[in-house]
This record gives structure tokens, sequence and C-alpha cells, in this order.
């Protein structure tokens, strides 16, 4: 409750200087003049006696629905969330998201079931703010002023309509919307204010200072309190599971056993097949580890700290320390402080144990990318094995002389890993950035890299061939090279070069993949390929690199993704291609439970958290090419951010090590139905 005490008189400041009944309603389906209301996608829309009907149409896997403020664009910059009011008229629940024009993904969502209303609570991003606040609170994707840093630029400034989607619409269901509002200003203070407000914001159990929340650690009695609680719980035993010792459907369909996982396509569903021959569906969580996901910058920011472990304690040994030229830079994992106070100098095989234990009873039978070896090879949780090709530059770059030699090198590193049944596959790099919009692309990358690139010099070498001299080239570019070697000296993007830079990015990929395959195969025959896990987040809207899909397909036994969305119902191979995709990476988070940033996507609250978990999960169990689902990660990271300044709200477990119980309730309850689910 501290922090609405503190901050009160700034709210009425700024709450005094605006009329929120004029500014902060974007649409009244009661108002004389409400807007705008208008379905792109073909659904029929009702607007009259101060209610919007909309009746989906047939044949659409999306509907949309648009509505234009009265009076033109908006600005919302000044705001935190957006609101709506939603009828579920329907027979089934609805998944409804929300965002603003054409910023390319949506702000929130929520499930509402059938007959119920529901207000949808969506976040605005506020990536245009003062250059103080980020001196204050420097590398922090969400801030204690409420600040939030989007992934891709918004245009919360500008809305020139309100978007809201409605995935897995079932043509002539229908929903009722309601009113659409702002809510909750962003605190409006000097740097001297806000330093003299939230310095320290963060307490000695790594919890954020100004705020409550019902699992909120207040001292080492309730870390133990906890434990005791989740004990019980544990020793009561897992739910009733139709589960082998792998996770696979001990009760399902009996296929060939080899001792490895593989992949098989049974009755027009993907599957996994276990080292038992069982049929395998991956429910999984990354990141299993205690430390290096969680940890944060210490050094230079002490003062936002209320108590530290002091030097010479016990509690100071868990420091990690990290030399570089000027300085030791010191980091703490406030999670790993956490579980030292209740465990003392056994906390790590407490730990390490306990997990496999939570596994269980949460339903998760995978230990997913860039997880802890002393955790995973216990055996008694399947895991991924996470490994990375050398970097030549910064590429992953397939034309170095040596690049499939050195990952093989890395991948004999890991001896134990090698041949293991509990292995589900390998993950070999992460998100490469192939054509994405928040990110330097590969062909950028290429075009600019010093002349030694080897990819740079193959692309040169390919133009030579192509064009019979630099003139042609130059004439097809509009560009004015004296010579080929002046192009390989080129260190600028050069537009006009695109559709070659395509071109040779087809021989790159196809490289990269083959290379990458043959090295896995020539370690670990058995061993299955999932390939790096492609952002690719706008798919399938966005086609243009649905040839990098179609190529990986060529090499991998799973084609996998990253795939931060509110379903994975339209995840679906391109082209109508016919293989198993795996999801590594997803999440949701919210903002209630000291955390100041969501995540990647918006969850209202922890029930709305746990409720589109569930939706997403499902979807992916009810697609025939889902193999599985790995949520990104196993803990909340930290209030202060990783030395990235991620500082989400993603995690089944708190800083505290307490569970979120409506998250894992809800994927215990997944976990012992997900192969009915899947058979159906």
């Amino acid at each position: 409750m501290i922090k609405y005490i503190l901050l009160l008189p700034i709210l009425i400041g700024c709450l005094s200087c605006r009329n929120e009944s004029d500014q902060s309603i974007l649409f009244d389906p009661g108002e004389t003049v409400p807007g705008r209301v208008w379905s792109p996608s073909g659904d029929k829309v009702l607007l009259s006696g101060g209610e919007v009907n909309v009746e989906f149409a047939e044949s659409q896997s999306v509907s949309n629905l648009y509505i234009s403020p009265p009076g033109g664009w908006r600005d919302a910059s000044d705001y935190r969330f957006v609101m709506c009011e939603i009828k579920n008229l329907g027979q089934l629940p609805q998944l409804v998201e929300l965002g603003f024009g054409t910023y390319d993904l949506t702000l929130g969502a929520t499930v509402v079931p059938p007959g119920e209303v529901k207000t949808l609570k969506a976040v605005i991003y506020r990536t245009e703010h003062p250059a103080y606040i980020d001196s204050v609170f420097p590398v922090m994707h969400g801030k204690p002023d409420g600040t939030l840093r989007g992934w891709m630029d918004s245009t919360c400034d500008s809305i020139e309509y309100i978007k809201l989607m409605f995935p897995g619409a079932v043509p002539g269901a229908s929903v009722r919307i309601g009113r659409i509002w702002l809510e909750e200003p962003y605190l409006l203070m000097s740097e001297e204010r806000m330093k003299s407000t939230f310095y320290p914001f963060v307490d000695t159990f790594g919890q954020y200072l100004y705020d409550e929340w019902p699992l909120k650690i207040n001292s080492g009695e309730d870390l133990l309190e906890h434990d005791a609680g989740e004990l019980r719980s544990l020793n009561e035993g897992p739910p009733l599971l139709d589960w082998d010792q792998y996770g696979g459907w001990a009760t399902g369909p009996q296929m060939k056993a080899t001792g490895r996982f593989r992949v098989e396509k049974v009755k027009g569903k993907w599957w996994f097949v276990d080292p038992l021959g069982n049929l395998f569906w991956s429910h999984g969580i990354d990141c299993v580890e205690f430390g290096t996901q969680t940890r944060t910058r210490i050094t230079g920011r002490e003062h936002y700290f209320q108590s530290l472990p002091q030097e010479g304690t016990s509690e100071s040994a868990l420091y990690q320390i990290s030399e570089d030229q000027q300085e030791s830079i010191h980091y703490m994992s406030f999670h790993a402080l956490n579980i030292f106070r209740k465990y003392g100098d056994s906390w790590k095989q407490i730990a390490h144990e306990r997990i496999h234990d939570r596994f269980l009873n949460w339903g998760i039978n995978t230990i997913g990318n860039w997880s802890d070896p002393a955790i995973y090879l216990k055996r008694r949780t399947p895991y991924v094995l996470t490994a990375y090709t050398m970097k030549t530059g910064v590429l992953a770059d397939p034309f170095a002389p040596d690049f499939k030699e050195a990952l093989e090198q890395t991948l004999r590193s890991r001896e134990e890993e090698l041949g293991d049944p509990w292995c589900l596959g390998v993950f070999v790099d992460n998100e490469l950035k192939w054509g994405v919009k928040w990110a330097p692309k590969i062909p950028e990358q290429i075009l600019v890299a010093p002349a030694g690139q080897p990819a740079k010099k193959a692309f040169v070498e390919s133009m030579h061939e192509q064009y019979s001299s630099i003139d042609q080239l130059n004439s097809s570019w509009g560009t004015s090279f004296g010579s080929w070697e002046q192009l390989l000296l080129n260190q600028m993007a050069i537009p006009g070069a695109a559709g070659d830079m395509r071109e040779f990015m087809k021989d790159y990929t196809s490289r990269y993949y083959q290379s990458c395959r043959d090295a896995v195969k020539s370690v670990d025959p058995g061993m299955l390929y999932l390939g790096c896990r492609m952002d690719f987040h706008l798919y399938p809207e966005d086609t243009t690199l649905n040839y990098i899909i179609r190529i990986a397909a060529e090499y991998c036994d799973v084609v996998s993704f990253n795939r931060y969305r509110y379903s994975s119902t339209e995840l679906i191979p391109p082209d109508g291609g016919d293989y198993p995709i795996i999801i590594g990476e997803f999440h949701f988070g919210s903002l209630e439970t000291g955390l100041l940033q969501p995540g990647l996507r918006y969850a209202a609250d922890q029930e709305d958290r746990a409720r589109l978990y569930e939706y997403y999960v499902t979807s992916a169990l009810q697609n025939p090419f889902i193999v599985g689902t790995h949520w990104f990660q196993l803990v909340d990271q930290a209030v202060t951010g990783r030395p990235d300044g991620e500082n989400y709200q993603a995690g089944f477990l708190t800083v505290g090590d307490v569970p979120q119980p409506e998250i894992t309730r809800v994927s215990r309850d997944l976990g012992s139905r997900m192969y009915k689910i899947r058979a159906r």
C-alpha cells in the first residue's frame, strides 16, 4: 500500500488538469456520435440502441473489428491502459485481443466465457519518454514511474482506430462491444522528485518495495511458511497422469520403441515418440536454473536496494562477479539468495531435486532451453540441449570454412547428453535475424560487414558471376561502385540490392541449416535437430519470410518458433507443408505482483494470465502440426532487470521461490488432460 500513499498527491495533480469524461473515452456506443465501426473481415456489425453487436462471418480464421474514435485520431500516450467491455453471446469461450491501428502486435487480450461480460485490459507501451527517466532507471525495460519499453515502435500518440481481433471465432457466433476507454495516467515527476520518491525501491528479498500482493515475502518466516505449504502439496502426490517415466502417453497407442526420442505422424497429427515407443507431447518450461537468468547488476546501482548481503557473510558468497577492463561488476540473483535463506549450504541440491517434483506436480514433462545440466542430467524429466554455432564477426556464417566442424566440436564436448535417451533434441542458435522488423537483419549485416566476412565474399562473388561488369550491377542497383573491390569494401545499406540479396539468402539459409543438421547427425545420429527457434511472431500475416521456413523444414527434424502471440492455432506450415513444429518460447505477464514490465504479452492479472496460458496451450494441442510448447521462463526476472534490462513477470515461480498458484493449477490440469485433448 506504500505505493499509493506516496503517489496519491501526484495522481491528484495529474487528474485535476484533464477532463476525464471528455479525454479518456475512446468509444461509447450510447453516445449520439460514438465513432465509426466496421469489419474488414466481413463480419456483420449492427450499431443501434446504444449497443454494438458483431456476428462472425463464414470462413474467417480471425475476425476483426475496427473502431475509429469520434473526431478522428486520438493521443493515448499519457495513459497506461486501455479498457474494453465485451459480452460473449456465443456458446464457446472467445479469445479477444485489442490493438491500436497499424501497430503490428496487439496490446492485451482476455478469454470471455460463454454468456459472460468481461473488461479487457490492455497495456500501452510508452516508448517515447523524457531522457531523464532513463538516467534515473537505466537498463530497465519497465520502470517504477510506469514507463514500459515496447519491442516494436508504438503508435499510441496517434490512434486512427482501435482494433479488436477474435481468433478462432466460430461463424454465426456473436459478441457485444461496450465502452472503450483509457485509464490511469502516467506519473508526471521531475528527475529529483523521482529519485527522492523511489530510491531505494527493492527490498531485502529482491521485491518491489512500493506495492503489496498476496505472495509477497515480508520475512524469513514467510519463506519457510510458503516452503512448508508447498511441501505438503507435493507430498499429496501429482495429479492423476497417464504418463510413463518420460512423460509419454502410457495408455495411448504403442509405437516402435527405438530407445531415443523421434517424431512420427499418427492419425493426421504429428507427435514425438518417446524412447519406450509411447506418444509424447512436450509441455515444457525454459531456463530451469537458479541464478543466471534471474541475476541483476548491483555495481553502480546499490542505491536501488534497501539492503544487500555484506561482504564476508555467507550470503555474500552468492554474488556473481564479472571482470572487465575497468572494474569488477557484482551481480546477484535474489531468487538464489532466497533459496539459500531457506535451505542453507545444501540449497542447490535441494532445489535441483525439488524442481523435478514440482514439474511432475505441475503436469510439466520437459525441461526447455537454457537450463542447468546439473538439474536435467538427474534424468528425471526429459530435456532439450542448447548449442551455438561459431560466430564470424556478428554472423553465424555458414560460408566460414570451419563452421560445421566448430559446431561438431561443441557438440562433442557435451558427452553426457550425447546418446542420452532423456534428451528430446537440440536447439542450435536462437532467433537469428533473418529479416524481422525489430533487429538488424542478416542481409543488412552481410552488406555492411568487413571485406573479410566469408558470407560477404560469397555474395560479391555471386554478383560477379551474375553481372558481366560492375557497371551493369550499378545500373541494376542504382549505385556507383568503381570496382568489385569497392563493393567488397562497402559498409552502407543498399536498397537496390534487396532482390539479389534475397536470392543469395536462399543459398545462405540452405547452407546454414544443412551444416547444422549434418553436424548434429555426424556427432549423434539419433539426436533430433530442432532448428534455431525463429522469432517470426507476425507470421502468417507477414509472408515475406516463408522461404526461410520452407528451407528450415528441409533439414530440421522439427521446425521451431519462438511465438509470442495469444493463440497458436494459426501457426501452420506455409504452402501446404507437412512437418512437426515446436514452440520454444511464449509467455504472458501482468503488473499485479510487483514486476514493472509484464513481458512480451500482457495479461491483466494472474487469473487472466492462467486463462491465457490454458487457451494458448490448448490451441497448440489441437493444432495437428505442433508437438510442444515451452514457456519462457521458470522464475520471474529481477525487478531491476537482467543485464540487458528485461524485468518481466514471466515466471511460474516468484523471486521468493513461491509457485504462482493460478498458472500452476491450470498447468497441472492441462498435464492431466493433454493427451486426451491431443487425441480428439
